[in-house]
């Protein structure tokens, strides 16, 4: 029988930490240290920016991808994106955009097609979420995970292989467990239908081939896993160790006159400027990451210290060159050059606004001297004299984003000595669609996927109390697994679908007669009306909800441990059962007089028949039916003992100084007070001593 899954509250905790630890980092000043890599290209793929949305580009390996971007897989293709804390990857005919992502939060619209997305990091605070024109996916655990978005927009598929995952509805979320599928039809669902199982295509089997391909770099052994296009390093070079530097990377297999940033392009990204693109598969993370040394006769990358998540940088250069230089008069036309940061040289974000955190981040693990930030860049650069080491182009190049190896401009070591040395990178016209190289989309292409996201994606600005737990009694067994209130009752296939609302715990003793156990459930109140998206990207109701029953408060009991109180329901403990005595002992069974009703609803047991209207007192999961009167509690071994009504003796009580079988004569207090049985009433012989 399918596991049945939980409908659960929003995570809005979750969504405000993460916002909390955005702000923060935003609040320096400082753009996002994390961005995405298109690192497989199969097909047409092609990219819209934020910047101009209506306009498709084609899109190559290495480009960067960042939040507002727009991306479209032609038929027959695939992509793939790493973000550092995983990858997203899509199929032929899927359209997405990336509606956020940075430090904290990865935020994807898919308007249509096929998406699969590997989360392998996701630290407290952080946000992976996946919206579709007809529902809000909400991926909470590292994991894998496949969202297909028909054509039409109004079927929404979600596969949780690894992992776990909430599902959007009109009235609620629905939660989907590892080895499940949830459907969600129409553009306002009612209900989220949930089976167990899924099926596997050619698409699933690229994408575990690509996760392999992560696993087994061996590259993980000097960078962290998390800096963008570690993997490709394994199959493009080798690593060795060196005393003035620590690990240094050599690539194999490059041109004679090969130089870092030389064999590749410029390309022009929001908020960080210029930023550079290589042609070589391996040629992402080198250009990002780290400094570049020439040492023993050849170029080498030096990843520096370690760090768990370093920081991205659009180009780790030096600038120099402008149209005041005097190589620039008589070249005819502004040109301008830059060099590759060396170990131990201050890399100086051009676009401004970097705090000294940010600062520090891009400069410690280098050998930087952190007590002397300049506030200009240095007047010499080390690698100036290295082969290679000095690249230049006219301006031309930059605004029509041509390949720099076959534009280079000849500069003289005589000339580059005397070239002023800039503060930022080259102030020149971004890049037009007009000039810029490459391969249109057909007529036929579609628009890009945010013109289809009319639901708001911002992450809510205040959030209510979480629900309280609730509660649960009668029915021999585990208790139910429950839904939340007003879902609608309809079996999904493989019956893991919505199910009816279980009963409320009430506050009134049940009524004579009145059947409690397993099978009998309180009616779920009618569902209501399905809403829209609020202004802070929660539903707002259409109308009125119909008016429900008044319903007893139940008791918030917070969760004993980190794992529990995730999607799952907290049991009231058991009320402590006072015997007298030093030390607690079972008394042999035997009746008692009824108990007289309590201020409060009394616990029903699991196994109790339906009992008088006073108040039935507790009684073990394992105690037998019982008289019509309020059973007393029962130990699990007590044999049947004689009718009168036995009193607990304290484990510690010394033995009866008389005669064998009979307890001592005492007054009822100091009976009562002591434990001990009443004179003139035998003693069992299991607490005989």
């Amino acid at each position: 029988m399918p596991r049945p899954s939980l409908i659960v509250r929003p995570f809005a905790v979750l969504l405000l930490a993460a916002a909390a630890a955005g702000a923060a980092f935003a609040q320096e000043g400082d753009l996002p240290g994390r961005v995405g890599r298109l690192a497989d290209v199969g097909g047409r793929v092609y990219i819209a920016t934020e910047q101009r949305a209506e306009d498709w580009l084609d899109a190559r390996r290495n480009d960067t991808v960042t939040s507002g971007d727009n991306l479209w897989v032609a038929g027959g293709g695939r992509a793939e994106i790493d973000y550092g804390g995983g990858q997203f990857r899509l199929a032929g005919d899927t359209n997405v955009h990336v509606a956020r992502l940075d430090d904290t939060v990865l935020a994807l619209f898919v308007a249509q097609g096929r998406v699969i997305v590997r989360v392998r990091v996701l630290e407290p605070g952080e946000v992976a979420r996946i919206d579709t024109p007809n529902t809000q996916l909400a991926l909470t655990r590292p994991g894998l995970y496949r969202v297909d978005v028909t054509e039409d927009r109004t079927r929404t598929e979600l596969v949780v292989r690894e992992g776990e995952a909430t599902a959007s509805f009109a009235t609620g979320l629905q939660q989907v467990l590892p080895g499940q599928t949830a459907l969600l039809e129409g553009e306002e669902p009612a209900f989220a239908g949930v089976r167990n199982g899924f099926y596997l295509d050619g698409f699933d089997t690229w994408s575990a081939d690509r996760d392999r391909y992560y696993e087994r770099a061996r590259s993980a052994n000097y960078v962290s896993r998390q800096m963008i296009g570690y993997a490709d390093l394994d199959g493009y070079g080798h690593w060795e160790t060196v005393p003035e530097y620590g690990a240094l990377w050599y690539p194999t297999g490059v041109a004679v006159d090969w130089a870092p940033y030389r064999y590749g392009r410029w390309s022009w990204v929001g908020g960080w400027g210029w930023t550079w693109v290589d042609d070589a598969p391996w040629g992402y993370a080198p250009f990002h990451y780290g400094r570049w040394v020439h040492y023993g006769g050849r170029w080498g990358w030096a990843p520096g210290g370690y760090v768990a998540r370093p920081l991205w940088a659009p180009a780790l250069v030096g600038w120099y060159g402008g149209a005041g230089w005097s190589f620039s008069v008589s070249f005819g036309a502004p040109v301008y050059g830059w060099v590759p940061l060396a170990w131990g040289e201050p890399y100086v974000p051009w676009w401004g606004g970097c705090s000294h955190r940010c600062w520090t981040m891009y400069n410690r693990p280098y050998a930087v001297n952190l007590a002397e930030r300049p506030g200009a860049p240095p007047t010499r650069y080390t690698n100036w004299s290295a082969p290679g080491g000095v690249t230049a182009v006219a301006d031309a190049v930059f605004t029509g984003r041509r390949p720099v190896h076959g534009n280079l401009v000849n500069v003289r070591p005589q000339a580059v000595t005397s070239a002023p040395v800039l503060a930022y990178a080259p102030r020149v016209d971004k890049p037009a669609p007009g000039k810029v190289p490459g391969v249109r989309p057909p007529a036929s292409a579609p628009l890009p996927a945010a013109a289809f996201q009319t639901k708001p994606m911002r992450l809510p600005a205040t959030a209510g109390p979480a629900a309280a737990p609730q509660t649960w009694s009668g029915g021999a067994g585990p208790a139910p697994r429950p839904v939340a209130p007003g879902r609608p009752s309809a079996a999904g296939p493989g019956g893991g679908g919505p199910t009816a609302a279980p009963p409320a715990p009430s506050a009134a003793r049940p009524s004579a007669g009145a059947p409690v156990g397993p099978g009998v459930r309180a009616p779920a109140r009618a569902p209501s009306t399905p809403g829209t998206w609020g202004a802070t990207g929660e539903r707002a109701p259409r109308g009125a909800t119909p008016a429900a029953a008044p319903r007893p408060p139940v008791s918030a009991v917070p969760p004993s441990s980190a794992g529990e109180g995730r999607g799952a329901l907290q049991r009231e403990p058991r009320p402590a059962q006072t015997w007298g005595g030093s030390s607690p002992s079972v008394a042999p069974q035997g009746p008692r007089a009824p108990t007289p009703p309590s201020a409060g609803p009394a616990g029903v047991p699991r196994s109790a028949p339906p009992s008088a209207p006073a108040a039935p007192a507790v009684v073990p999961r394992s105690a037998p039916p019982s008289a019509p009167a309020a059973p007393a509690v029962v130990p699990r071994s007590a044999p049947p003992s004689a009718p009168a009504a036995p009193a607990v003796v304290p484990r510690s009580a010394p033995p009866p100084s008389v005669d064998r079988g009979r307890a001592p004569a005492s007054s009822a207090g100091e009976s009562g007070a002591r434990g001990e049985p009443p004179a003139g009433r035998p003693m069992p012989k299991e607490m005989q001593r």
